[in-house]
């Protein structure tokens, strides 16, 4: 993995670099910014770019088709969409743990979007705004058809396809929520979608296919 990230601030600069120990990884100078890491992933602290200076970088970046994560010291729902939408294929705390951190570069890595589940929450009722709830059947029975989805993991598709949570999923089906992260996971897997967007993408997708 190729990987490099920009901060101006040493305890961000320093942290980072402890928790990238491991990956071949480079600290990149504000000249650099420009320029992008071809074929590689770039971590940038939002706070460390000016405001001025965001947005034509950020189209920079996605006109490149450059690969980057924002890191922002006080993460925001709005902010996120917004930055997410811009072409970032991450949005995270700048403090993120090392084992966050991880998960964060494998789910970007493979080509799917990190963000805070509150951040994919509002990403999926965005998604599903102005679906009615007789499609959003159709769409989730087709998944779950195609994915040999077992009876339980339809039901809980079919709530999770609403842009519930996994509290609501839990309460409505009268189970636990560690119940429901395992029969998502299980569903994700059987879809072969990174995330919940993801699913929400393929569902969409099948029903302007078909």
């Amino acid at each position: 993995m190729h990987l490099g990230f920009f901060s101006v601030q040493t305890n961000v600069a320093s942290r980072w670099g402890r928790l990238l120990s491991e990956y071949q990884v480079r600290q990149l100078q504000v000249e650099e910014l420009a320029e992008g890491l071809p074929g590689g992933l770039m971590l940038l602290h939002l706070d460390s770019v000016a405001p001025q200076a965001r947005r034509d970088l950020l189209q920079r970046l996605e006109s490149m088709q450059q690969l980057f994560v924002i890191m922002a010291d006080r993460p925001q729902n709005d902010e996120g969409i917004r930055l997410l939408a811009q072409g970032a294929r991450g949005y995270a705390s700048t403090f993120i743990t090392g084992s966050l951190m991880q998960q964060l570069l494998e789910t970007v890595w493979r080509g799917d979007i990190w963000a805070t589940p509150a951040v994919m929450q509002q990403l999926l009722k965005r998604l599903l705004n102005g679906h009615p709830s007789s499609l959003l059947s159709v769409q989730s029975e087709k998944v779950g058809l195609a994915a040999d989805l077992s009876e339980r993991e339809q039901q809980v598709l079919d709530i999770l396809m609403t842009g519930a949570s996994n509290k609501h999923i839990a309460r409505e089906l009268q189970i636990t929520e560690r119940t429901v992260k395992a029969h998502t996971s299980a569903i994700l897997r059987k879809t072969g979608a990174g995330d919940r967007v993801s699913l929400i993408l393929m569902a969409q997708e099948r029903h302007t296919i078909h």
